[in-house]
């Protein structure tokens, strides 16, 4: 194993000041943490990695911007889980974060194993989800101040209720829980729309905004015409060079549900659809990607990240309603109903076989050789819906490598050992490449 770069030792250094300081100075580590993430907020905006394309970069800065502006204004801050519709958050100038891209800042500062320690030692299973976890951890230690608003829905996990309900009661602030019917019908889409404006109505008087409804429009135009460009990339990628990282993808995967309907999240769709149309050709191998990535995964992200020979083409969790975009039953002009739709047709949303048939388009729309699912620690649904996903695509002629492993928490990986699965699906992939050349049976 490679030893840690002089960037790795910084941050782990960084995030060990943070560790040590944790149980006694909540708001010194709260501070530091926030010193850290303005210098990476101010680096993405004015120094881009030259490895990768302009959206690439622009998908960074847009995170980024999103997540330190919202910590740093508990006023304007809603916290929500990663499904939840936005539009009327950004149309009331409010600043929606996602309990994945707080814990996912904690992680990259190397601070996760604290908050981790700290949410189970006050109880918090060690089996629970290590977003959550880190979530948990950050709030009930004094880090995360409270936001004003809490708002969750049942796609696509049990602790997207747990989490948020246990916070607003620590916290002593509402929380809004949406309910998602499984079946896909108007009377299933009807009832999401009537809590979505029930949670605009909470909103509205909890910040004390009026919740305009052509703005409510307008955000929603925004995201039916950002979800129709995102849809555009899909032949796009097909044999171009991404230039993409795991970090990358999972930032611009959390853009296009935490920015969706803002026009800089607009803008980040149209700028890929460019760059991909003007990208050089690809020779290497192409993957669907399922569920969220170890980032910071040297022993993977060596062999997919910015490289000639493998890359990450798409993923479920950035095309999970992708046909709302193509096939939509309502338009903007019904914003909760548009906001709804997406929700009940989520492929995360009921049997896991909505989200095998949507990484199968995925494969085929973008001419992939292959598929990794990452079951990440604590995703009940991910796992139970593994050997599923698996049979539907292999029996496709996608053969598929099934990973465990955990997405924000470093000590629960074991990157040697998934390093070498890697590689060697990586040969797999490569041989039958060059013995065909469409989708081998496997």
């Amino acid at each position: 194993m490679a030893s840690p770069s002089l960037g790795d030792r910084v941050i782990g250094w960084y995030g060990d000041v943070a560790a040590r300081n944790l149980e006694q100075h909540p708001g010194f580590v709260r501070g530091w943490l926030m010193t850290g993430f303005r210098a990476m907020q101010a680096k993405t905006d004015h120094v881009p990695d030259r490895t990768l394309l302009p959206s690439g970069n622009e998908g960074y800065a847009l995170f980024m911007d999103s997540v330190v502006d919202a910590l740093g204004d508990v006023d304007r801050e809603v916290i929500t889980s990663i499904f939840v519709p936005n539009e009327m958050f950004h149309a009331m100038g409010l600043l929606p974060v996602t309990a994945e891209a707080v814990a996912s800042f904690a992680s990259g500062a190397q601070a996760e194993g604290a908050f981790i320690a700290n949410a189970e030692g006050r109880g918090i299973p060690e089996t629970y989800c290590s977003y959550h976890r880190i979530l948990m951890g950050m709030a009930l230690s004094g880090v995360l101040r409270s936001p004003r608003l809490l708002a969750s829905c049942t796609v696509a996990c049990d602790a997207n209720n747990l989490t948020f309900k246990a916070l607003a009661k620590h916290w002593g602030v509402p929380h809004y829980y949406v309910d998602v019917p499984e079946d896909v019908s108007a009377e299933s889409i009807a009832y999401v729309a009537d809590q979505l404006r029930q949670l605009g109505a909470l909103a509205e008087g909890t910040y004390g905004k009026t919740l305009d409804s052509d703005a409510l429009v307008q955000a929603c135009q925004r995201s039916q015409h950002t979800m129709r460009l995102l849809a555009q990339t899909l032949p796009a990628r097909r044999g171009r060079y991404l230039a993409n990282t795991m970090t990358i993808e999972l930032m611009q995967m959390l853009d296009f549900h935490l920015s969706l309907g803002t026009p800089r999240c607009q803008q980040l769709a149209q700028h890929m659809l460019r760059d991909f149309g003007n990208a050089k050709r690809f020779d290497g191998l192409n993957l669907v990607w399922a569920h969220v990535s170890p980032y910071f995964l040297a022993t993977i992200g060596d062999q997919i990240n910015v490289v000639p020979t493998a890359q990450i083409v798409a993923s479920d969790m950035m095309f999970d309603a992708v046909d709302v975009a193509t096939q939509p039953l309502y338009g903007p002009q019904t914003p909760y109903e548009f906001m709804a739709e997406r929700l009940v047709r989520n492929c995360f949303n009921g049997p896991s076989t909505r989200r095998a048939q949507r990484l199968l388009e995925l494969a085929q729309q973008t001419d992939a050789q292959g598929v990794v699912l990452f079951c990440h620690w604590g995703c009940k649904q991910t796992a139970g819906a593994a050997q599923i996903i698996r049979t539907t695509l292999e029996d496709a002629g996608y053969p598929t490598l099934v990973l465990d492993g955990d997405a924000c928490d470093r000590q629960n990986c074991m990157p040697g050992q998934l390093g070498t699965r890697m590689s060697a699906f990586l040969e797999l992939l490569q041989n039958q490449k060059e013995g065909a050349d469409g989708p081998s049976e496997h």
